[in-house]
């Protein structure tokens, strides 16, 4: 998800100028500033799990909240990782692939094991969902660890592991995105790698979805998870931060940008009560682009913006730093109050697990976590002290 990458800061002349990571300063007319964050992409997860948490919490009303939350996850995360990337190529002229993909286990491995620890020990010993009765902790667990709850696999496994499927999408997206855009560049060839790209990815998404219109209506859930779904949301955001110089530029005026902030808002509280989305063809075609637009609208507002966000969405902010662990807790929280089942949740239940996944994502971001970001410290100090011994 996108909460797994952090903007750095940008070039005096980019737009996104004045921004800064967790150790870097930046400029902005002039003015030295030093900023941990980009607060305002912090806003943006903040209100995309808090989207996913209503929809886990109150399915039938708000149906489409869910997967309008994960298609902003998906859009801002292509749009960070690929800067990312692009920084290690600008300064190294390649991608650090061992770097690259230790900083990804250093950010997602802490809390999926503190996660997929719990669950099993849960399981095994109570046997709350009936994990252990049916035989499927093992298989739950090697879903869960690699990343393939977006695929069909030929074994069960519990429902607890459901939201993991947007995370298996990134990872096999990372997996192949960084040598693509290494090839693209070197031959600058950028636009052809978004093309194609795109072009690949509706093209089974168009395919998975007629076949199960036609052969299989049953089977929405299992293509509703497949990595070409929504993985355009993660091409457009990497066409973002590809360009976004040029992208900044068509927001740059005041009304512009209020206009596209109030719209993109508009669009995507309009899909947050779409009928059965996860279900639907026609928020597949339709839905999903525009979700995907408007939260690019978002993105590109977010990250060119040069002011402190206002006091009034600091919640949203501290939502957005820990929305990692609460995305990955929300839904079993729910499953383990409620008897193993995610309907017809009554009130008290559904205000009770949002309460203890956000206390249990404190918690998370402030132990395993806070070892992860340690831990990719020393790793940095010692990656870049092998790489300064080497002749």
């Amino acid at each position: 998800m996108a909460l797994l990458a952090e903007e750095t800061v940008g070039t005096a002349a980019e737009p996104a100028a004045g921004h800064a990571s967790r150790h870097s300063g930046g400029q902005a007319g002039g003015q030295s500033t030093l900023r941990q964050r980009l607060d305002g992409l912090d806003v943006l997860r903040g209100a995309a799990v808090g989207a996913v948490l209503l929809g886990h919490s109150w399915p039938g009303l708000f149906q489409g909240a869910g997967i309008v939350g994960v298609i902003v996850f998906f859009v801002l995360s292509g749009y960070l990782i690929t800067g990312v990337l692009l920084r290690d190529i600008e300064r190294h002229r390649k991608v650090r692939y061992g770097r690259f993909y230790a900083h990804r286990a250093f950010r997602l491995l802490p809390a999926l094991i503190s996660f997929l620890g719990v669950y099993a020990i849960v399981e095994l010993t109570a046997d709350v969902l009936g994990d252990r009765s049916k035989g499927i902790v093992g298989y739950t667990l090697l879903a869960g660890f690699g990343y393939l709850k977006d695929l069909p696999l030929p074994f069960d496994v519990s429902m607890a592991i459901g939201p993991l499927w947007t995370l298996a999408v990134e990872e096999q997206f990372y997996l192949v995105w960084p040598a693509l855009l290494v090839l693209a560049l070197r031959k600058n060839r950028q636009w052809r790698l978004i093309g194609w790209s795109a072009a690949v990815v509706i093209s089974l998404m168009t395919a998975s979805v007629l076949g199960m219109l036609i052969l299989a209506p049953h089977l929405h859930s299992l293509v509703y998870a497949l990595p070409t779904t929504w993985g355009l949301g993660l091409i457009v955001g990497s066409a973002l931060r590809l360009y976004r110089v040029r992208v900044f530029r068509w927001f740059s005026g005041p009304r512009l940008r209020q206009a596209g902030l109030f719209g993109s808002i508009a669009v995507l509280a309009a899909l947050v009560f779409f009928p059965k989305a996860n279900e639907s063809p026609a928020f597949f075609f339709v839905g999903g682009p525009l979700a995907m637009a408007a939260a690019a609208v978002l993105v590109v507002l977010a990250a060119s913006r040069s002011q402190v966000m206002p006091s009034w969405t600091r919640p949203l902010q501290l939502l957005g730093t820990i929305s990692y662990a609460a995305y990955l807790w929300n839904y079993v929280v729910i499953l383990w109050l409620n008897g193993g089942s995610t309907a017809d949740l009554p009130p008290f239940v559904s205000v009770a697990a949002i309460l203890l996944t956000l206390l249990v994502a404190v918690i998370s971001w402030h132990t395993v976590e806070k070892l992860g970001r340690i831990g990719r410290d020393r790793f940095d100090t010692f990656y870049e002290a092998r790489a300064g011994s080497r002749p």
